[in-house]
This record gives C-alpha cells, sequence and structure tokens, in this order.
C-alpha cells in the first residue's frame, strides 16, 4: 500500500477484501534510452519478458493456464448437473485467483523495468483478435478479460513508478529472428530461422523482437480496451 498518498476517495468491504481507493502524486514518466520486450501470444505463460541488452528472459504466470483449465472444467461438470448458482461461484473463485497471478506478474515486469531503467514494450493487438487463423488457444487467450486485466495492471503500476508504456507493430514478432531479421519456422515453442541457424525459445525469441521495434503508441486508446471484455482493476494497490 503506498504511504505517499494524498487523500482517501473510497473504501468498499467485499467479502474477503477491503479495496481502497485513494489519490497519489504522479512521478514524471522517465524516457528510457533501453527497452524490455513482453510477449502475451505465449505458449504455457501469461507473459514472457526479453532484455535484448543483457539476453535475460523472464518467464512469468505458467499456472494461469492450469487455473483456467481446472475451473474451466468444474464449470462444465456443474453445468451437466444443472448447478448454475455453484458455476458462478466457481467462476468467481477463478477470477480471484487470476487477478491474483496477474497482480504478481504485472508487478515483477515493472519492477524489471525501473530496476534496470529501461521502458516496456507490448503489442498493440487491438483489431488482430478475430483473425480466423489464430489457434484456438491464442484467441481464448485475448478475448479473456485477464488478458487486458494484465495490460491494464502494467499500464497503472508503471504510471506510478514512472516507467513509460509503449505499444508496437505486432506483425511477424513470433516468425522474425530476433538475430538476423529473416522470416524463420516457429514450431510450438521452438523458433529456428534458416538464414542464420538461431535457435531459440519461440516466446524469448519474439520478446526479443517486441523490445527492439519501432514504437508505433506510447498510450493504448480507451476505445481500444473498450473492445475488450476488461475488469477493472479494482484493488490495484497489492
Amino acid at each position: 500500500f503506498p504511504d505517499n498518498f494524498e487523500k482517501v476517495n473510497q473504501i468498499e468491504v467485499g467479502e474477503e477484501y477491503a479495496y481502497i481507493s485513494v489519490s497519489i502524486p504522479e512521478p514524471e514518466i522517465t524516457k528510457p534510452e533501453a527497452w524490455i520486450g513482453v510477449d502475451r501470444n505465449t505458449t504455457g505463460h501469461i507473459a514472457v519478458v526479453a532484455d535484448p541488452e543483457t539476453g535475460k528472459v523472464l518467464k512469468l504466470g505458467k499456472s494461469a493456464l492450469h487455473v483456467h483449465q481446472k475451473y474451466k472444467n468444474m464449470r462444465r461438470k456443474l453445468q451437466k448437473k444443472g448447478k448454475y448458482s455453484m458455476v458462478k461461484q466457481i467462476k468467481d473463485r477463478e477470477s480471484r485467483i487470476v487477478r491474483d497471478i496477474n497482480h504478481k506478474v504485472s508487478k515483477k515486469i515493472v519492477d524489471t523495468a525501473k530496476e534496470t531503467g529501461k521502458g516496456i514494450k507490448l503489442e498493440n493487438l487491438t483489431g488482430i483478435r478475430n483473425g480466423k487463423k489464430q489457434a484456438k488457444s491464442f484467441r481464448y487467450a485475448k478475448h479473456s478479460w485477464s488478458f487486458y486485466q494484465l495490460q491494464q495492471m502494467i499500464e497503472y503500476k508503471a504510471k506510478l513508478l514512472g516507467v513509460e508504456v509503449a505499444y508496437v507493430d505486432p506483425a511477424y514478432t513470433s516468425k522474425s529472428c530476433s538475430r538476423c531479421g529473416q522470416i524463420g519456422n516457429r514450431n510450438g515453442k521452438i523458433f529456428k530461422c534458416p538464414a542464420c541457424g538461431h535457435v531459440d525459445h519461440a516466446d524469448s525469441n519474439a520478446g526479443f523482437n517486441i523490445a527492439v521495434r519501432s514504437v508505433i503508441d506510447r498510450s493504448v486508446k480507451e476505445r481500444d480496451l473498450a473492445e475488450g471484455t476488461t475488469d477493472s482493476p479494482k484493488g490495484a494497490l497489492a
């Protein structure tokens, strides 16, 4: 909880948590000279973070996929039995768990950027969510509220610490080689470049590409977020 808030705006007490809204002074956004790239179109994680300067990679939120699948199966079984009130309870429980995971993942991403003095680059995925050729798991991830909740959490946490968030064109970030820039082959989790021979984890390769790609936008427009189903970052001071 921040200790530099100016005033308490609202306090809301739920069944398990108390949500406190406060006003705090906004620090000046630092213009970074280098960036970390965050890939959210991943195979098995919420996000993969890559730092081209150090070559370091962070794979975050692996448990979220298991949580989604576990509660999806539970809801399906309850629906078959006609226990619809329990379906809502299960859905609410999943939302709380995933929100907590998103808080931790977004905090790690922003703290990493702050500690290294770098900005955060994400793909601007607005407008490509309905591509018919996308894998089912990818479509599910980008249509889910948790996908956009993570984006919101990264943005406001970064704003609180003066870290800049920017967006890049997502075209071919997962298919281009992060070493030579040529189009390579992605097979599941493995990326191979026939041009230079580079082999890497596909999501790490995409993260490096995102980090060095030119910025096309320095903030996500409200209308962009409105196109997806978002979950308000209530309780976002964790």
